[in-house]
């Protein structure tokens, strides 16, 4: 990943082969999701998607701390708590 900050070439085959597989999986379980009722109907999944990567690579990447389920877990809960549907007002 740092070589891809540099290398254009090292970058596009990084999202070609890791990124856009693994982005493409996660919205797809996002979506399903949503259309199960799980998410809220209006929330943007695209963003849904980056506030969820984006402590998982600040982990790994900056601070280099491992990613334990634990935490992935405790992620993946704050994120849905966020997402969940809201009851209407009457």
């Amino acid at each position: 990943m740092g070589e891809a900050q540099h290398d254009p070439e090292v970058a596009a085959a990084l999202n070609r082969r890791l990124i856009e597989p693994q982005t493409a999986n996660t919205l797809a379980g996002l979506r399903a999701a949503k259309d199960q009722g799980q998410l809220a109907p209006d929330f943007d999944l695209d963003l849904a998607f980056e506030v969820l990567s984006g402590p998982l690579y600040y982990r790994l990447l900056i601070t280099q701390q491992p990613l334990a389920p634990d935490y992935i877990n405790r992620v993946l809960h704050a994120l849905f708590a966020g997402l969940s549907p809201r009851p209407q007002p009457r």
